[in-house]
């Protein structure tokens, strides 16, 4: 399937190509690895109140399908309307992210490997108000209103923005806000490899994600970065802070790059308050970052043009925050908001326990220790999953695997380090379906489970044209990547039983203002589940999305960090 994600949320890594080391600028070189599958969003405040905003853009298919649509507060002026260097964006998130370093004990020692102006003046065109119209770098771009979402919709589609009908009921609870509409498309002679970040000014207003629109687009378990520069700390204003325990971070011993499980413990606290929450990641000066990036000293281009387009927002801007989540399409109902906020510094560096539950991490890898980590440490199944461990036939090691409650589906997706992993999907959240049309004039859609397979103890569910898994009672989605690039998802026995009780739990139900894309009929629970939904104590992590025509927006999270 096409994928289409969304401005700095969405999952796929657009990361650089390497560079050899002599013609690497200190600041861009190659980090610690970060978040692959996250979006990324830039924000930076200006001396004048306004609100310079940066997205990174996803996308993976032809390129005349390719479209990107966000709600406005404000209509953007048109000399802020630029693309954006990737590198410069990337080298700031691997800057910002955390950074883990080894437990200082005796016995415990890494090991070695090798290795502008105002906007232009608005004229109607069939019920639409049309106030920007530019074409910027690779991009054909558009700034629209209209209090008619049908208006709106059409007008889009005559122009070549690519939007099919799952989008009209969430356009339609933005036009009642009255929000504009910002709209790229490629321009006929650009190629998907030109697709670059977007960068534009709103001229007041907070910071804000509008992450609504995203759920019709977004993959499951998403990871979303967002930095915010400004003259203090930032949080949200109208979604909790969630802590996460350092002591609870589990580590590999014997992988390099260094893996943790500190994604995963994301996506279960962010889980445990609802669906949505903020992790601070970092926050502290921008000066040290400012001076890394200002004494960047290289003769390659595109390092010069990230260090000309980075080091402005830093020096404009004293402490510099860092905000991660992991959200599904079912989470997406508020729109992010934040605002400057008291707090002390919060530093990307963590120091990793020895011991968790009990467990020596520093040894492990053979004898008694050898199980000192396991699978479902780094897997995050979602609200309506259960992590369970399982053999591979032709398997080396044990891997993840997920049971999922009722009303949910087993996708097989990327983890944040870019292995197949799976998560439990909403099955309320497919917006498009076989027999349905991508637009009002294209065939109708083919079913993508009619060659698919779940096994003997499994039943193929299209979600968004893409085929899932609706497991047995008992049994469990193990995911997989074939040979050509397809994914596989099939369902077995777990090595530990999944209770019973486990599929009492049910996902929450969605607002009436935000529907999802298709009915389904859920028995009701035997015993009564939770009031936080389902409460299945383990997860397993993994994303997936829209595919098609589409594109979702943008979305992001933060919860709080120890200091």
């Amino acid at each position: 399937m096409r994928k289409l994600w969304a401005a700095t949320v969405m999952a796929a890594a657009l990361m650089t190509a390497p560079r050899p080391a002599e013609a690497c600028g200190g600041f861009f070189c190659g980090r610690q690895p970060v978040d692959q599958t996250a979006e990324r969003i830039l924000f930076a405040t200006n001396q004048d109140g306004s609100v310079t905003m940066v997205t990174q853009i996803q996308y993976a298919g032809a390129a005349p399908d390719f479209a990107w649509v966000v709600p406005l507060a404000e209509v953007p002026p048109v000399d802020s309307l630029a693309v954006f260097p990737q590198l410069a964006l990337t080298a700031l998130d691997t800057a910002t992210g955390p950074q883990f370093q080894w437990p200082d004990e005796p016995g415990c020692y890494p090991p070695v490997f090798n290795a502008g102006g105002g906007p232009t003046a608005g004229n109607d065109d069939g019920g639409v108000t049309v106030h920007v119209r530019e074409e910027v770098g690779p991009y054909d771009v558009a700034v629209i209103e209209s209090t008619d979402p049908t208006a709106l919709i059409d007008w889009l589609r005559r122009n070549g923005f690519r939007v099919n009908d799952a989008m009209a009921p969430y356009i339609g609870v933005y036009t009642s806000e009255g929000m504009k509409f910002l709209a790229l498309r490629l321009q006929p002679d650009a190629e998907v490899s030109d697709i670059q970040p977007f960068r534009f000014t709103l001229p007041s207003g907070s910071p804000s994600i509008p992450i609504r629109l995203t759920a019709v687009a977004a993959e499951p378990e998403m990871g979303i970065t967002v930095m915010l520069l400004g003259d203090r700390r930032y949080g949200p204003a109208n979604w909790p802070e969630v802590e996460i325990d350092d002591d609870q971070i589990v580590w590999r011993p014997d992988a390099w790059p260094m893996q943790t499980n500190w994604t995963a413990l994301v996506a279960r606290g962010v889980d445990e308050v609802g669906g949505r929450g903020f992790v601070t990641e970092m926050s502290g000066p921008t000066a040290s970052i400012a001076e890394q990036v200002r004494n960047t000293m290289t003769s390659d281009e595109a390092q010069l043009a990230a260090r000309d387009a980075l080091l402005p927002l830093l020096e404009g801007n004293t402490t510099i925050t860092r905000l991660y989540t992991r959200l599904s399409p079912e989470e997406m109902t508020v729109d992010p908001i934040f605002r400057r906020t008291d707090g002390p510094e919060v530093s990307n560096v963590r120091t990793l326990p020895r011991y968790v539950d009990g467990r020596d991490l520093c040894g492990g890898t053979s004898g008694a220790d050898a199980a000192a980590t396991s699978p479902c440490d780094f897997a995050a199944c979602g609200a309506g999953g259960l992590c369970r461990v399982v053999e591979v036939a032709g398997g080396t090691q044990p891997v993840a695997a997920c049971a999922c409650v009722p009303g949910t589906t087993a996708r097989t997706t990327f983890d944040p380090s870019g292995r197949p992993t799976v998560t439990c999907q909403d099955l309320r959240m497919s917006f498009l379906n076989p027999g349905d049309r991508a637009l009002p004039d294209a065939p109708p859609l083919a079913d993508p489970c009619a060659t698919f397979d779940c096994g003997p103890h499994g039943e193929c569910e299209p979600m968004n044209m893409t085929p899932t898994c609706r497991c047995a009672t008992g049994y469990v989605a193990v995911g997989a990547i074939a040979e050509d690039g397809s994914r596989q998802t099939t369902c077995v026995l777990p090595d530990e039983p999944v209770p019973a009780s486990f599929y009492d739990g049910r996902v929450p139900p969605l607002p009436d203002s935000l529907p999802g894309g298709r009915p389904v009929d859920v028995p009701p629970p035997a015993v009564e589940a939770t009031s936080g939904g389902c409460s299945a104590g383990g997860h397993a992590g993994g994303a997936g999305g829209l595919g098609g025509a589409l594109l979702g927006l943008l979305f992001a999270v933060r919860r709080r960090r120890r200091s």
